[in-house]
């Protein structure tokens, strides 16, 4: 009697339908994972050599698919690079967030924007180089990174805001006028040293421009007088001339 082979080849078919489901799953988390992987390469190769430097296709082959792959889930390569800063900027602004209300006054949140926004830059100098210099895209406006600039920002007036409405910052300052004289400093100092490859001393650096920004450059004139002070100044002066005019007459005398 021929053996029956029927229960053989239902187990392999079962075997096979388990290996193409097994492939099923992996393509699905193969594709769940590549716009992570595609943003991480195209950060890599932006930190290596910057925005202009890089194209879509090096991007594909550093994330290791194809060209088409990336275009399917970047509309271009401003919307990648968009997405690439915008993940890697949501963590500072969220960190600064937190860490400025432990401070009390002006002075203290000032000097904490400038110090964290001089790390950041000595941190990721590429990247910001490519916000810097290289962001100058006409769909930049209203991206989420656009918006996340303007929250990062808003940290900074509402801190300027809230010290003039408690008197520590004088009524009529304009809040936009501060942040931008903050920021161009910023810049500006990172510019003639991050940029230009010299050290910097980041505490240092950031409590200077706002110990400028806050008191100014120009003289201070003498604090006037109070009615105490004066009696003060007075009762010494005759304490004074009174000893003088003893030391005068002891010396007639002798």
């Amino acid at each position: 009697m021929k053996k029956i082979k029927r229960p053989v080849e239902k187990k392999k078919r079962t075997r096979a339908g388990a290996k193409s489901l097994t492939r099923d799953r992996a393509w699905l988390r193969r594709a769940e994972h590549r716009p992570p992987e595609i943003l991480a390469a195209a950060r890599l190769l932006l930190e290596q050599r910057g925005y202009a430097a890089v194209s879509m296709v090096q991007i594909a082959r550093r994330a290791g698919v194809s060209e088409a792959t990336v275009y399917k889930y970047f509309k271009n390569k401003q919307d990648l690079v968009n997405q690439v800063l915008h993940e890697w900027a949501t963590p500072f602004t969220e960190y600064l967030r937190r860490e400025i209300t432990l401070r009390t006054d002006l002075r203290a949140k000032l000097t904490l924007v400038g110090i964290r926004y001089l790390r950041s830059l000595e941190q990721t100098p590429q990247l910001h180089q490519v916000v810097f210099q290289e962001l100058r895209w006409s769909d930049y406006y209203g991206s989420s990174l656009h918006k996340l600039n303007q929250e990062f920002a808003r940290i900074l007036l509402d801190a300027i805001q809230d010290a003039i409405d408690h008197g520590e910052a004088m009524e009529g300052t304009n809040p936009l006028t501060v942040r931008d004289m903050l920021f161009g400093g910023l810049e500006h100092i990172a510019l003639r040293t991050i940029f230009a490859g010299r050290p910097m001393d980041i505490e240092t650096e950031a409590t200077t421009l706002v110990d400028h920004l806050l008191s100014g450059i120009a003289p201070r004139a003498a604090a006037p007088l109070h009615n105490e002070d004066v009696f003060l100044l007075m009762e010494r002066l005759q304490k004074a001339l009174a000893s003088l005019q003893r030391s005068a007459i002891l010396a007639t005398d002798s």
